[in-house]
């Protein structure tokens, strides 16, 4: 919603105990439950299939109830809708969400500013923060950005799109981002930090196949394949990743096939690497049960 030369963002912000945090953009009616037809998808089983819907209504965003099993929170009480104003908070299950609202100067690049906005939500929340200010923050991530190879063919609309409908999550060290045979088929890009992508044999053995730093990307090879995910991916330091769904990817491909290509050449190379780490782990395994 811009006003002047400053553009005002409304995020939805979902919180565990840990530092893990996600940061989802709320740009249109957004409906939330189990089922995986939802905007927001949980894996938390007091949630009912579709359980609510936020949306901009009468001037003020608000929080309805789609017929859920155990409602809606705010404040200790059950409501079946109301408004909600930023700051606000309201608890479906066991999961609460906060709603947060940026208004920051607008950049030339349209991803700059979705990272500019959520790295005050980020940062500047965060007591365990690291003192940087959120504007240089977001600078240094929209660097490492623009380094990854399927960006580089993107124009400037198709940039502006998958940054308004970027999910960014923080990780603590040790924690899981996804696990073998997880079907989402998103694209993560690693803004800060480092993950190590690993898998396991038939004996439940770590196989490490790569490690990743900022400015690189995983996910690609289900998103070419269809397939589940054939390894699973864990933190190594405190990290923050843009989560960017298999939704919007398939959109940008459509519109650029050169997109396709780049992430196709990474599956092809990254396919091969892993049969490679699994062919000579299992060689190994071999050897040292025949002595």
């Amino acid at each position: 919603m811009p006003r002047g030369n400053y553009m005002r963002r409304y995020y939805l912000v979902f919180e565990t105990e840990s530092l893990h945090k996600t940061i989802y953009p709320l740009l249109e009616a957004t409906t939330i439950g189990r089922d995986t037809s939802n905007s927001i998808v949980l894996s938390d089983a007091t949630a009912s299939r579709k359980h609510v819907r936020v949306r901009f209504w009468q001037g003020s965003w608000a929080v309805e109830d789609l017929g859920s099993a155990n409602g809606i929170i705010i404040n200790g009480e059950r409501v079946e809708k109301t408004s909600i104003k930023p700051g606000d908070s309201f608890k479906i299950g066991e999961t609460i969400f906060l709603l947060a609202e940026r208004e920051i100067a607008e950049s030339k690049d349209p991803l700059h500013t979705t990272m500019l906005a959520i790295s005050t939500i980020i940062k500047g929340e965060d007591s365990r923060a690291t003192g940087e200010e959120p504007d240089c923050w977001s600078e240094k991530l929209a660097d490492a950005i623009f380094k990854i190879p399927f960006f580089v063919p993107l124009t400037e609309t198709e940039r502006e799109y998958l940054a308004e409908n970027a999910i960014m999550h923080t990780f603590n060290a040790g924690e899981i981002v996804l696990k073998q045979g997880d079907p989402r088929r998103s694209i993560y890009v690693v803004l800060d930090g480092r993950v190590m992508v690993f898998t396991t044999d038939h004996a439940g053995n770590e196989l490490e196949l790569a490690t990743l730093d900022a400015g690189q990307f995983f996910g690609e090879m289900s998103l070419v394949s269809s397939k589940p995910h054939l390894s699973s991916v864990s933190t190594i330091e405190s990290s923050v990743l843009v989560e960017l769904s298999y939704a919007s990817m398939i959109k940008v491909i459509k519109l650029n096939e050169a997109v396709k290509k780049v992430l196709v050449e990474y599956y092809k190379a990254r396919k091969s690497d892993t049969q490679e780490k699994r062919a000579r782990t299992i060689k190994t395994e071999l050897a040292e049960h025949h002595r």
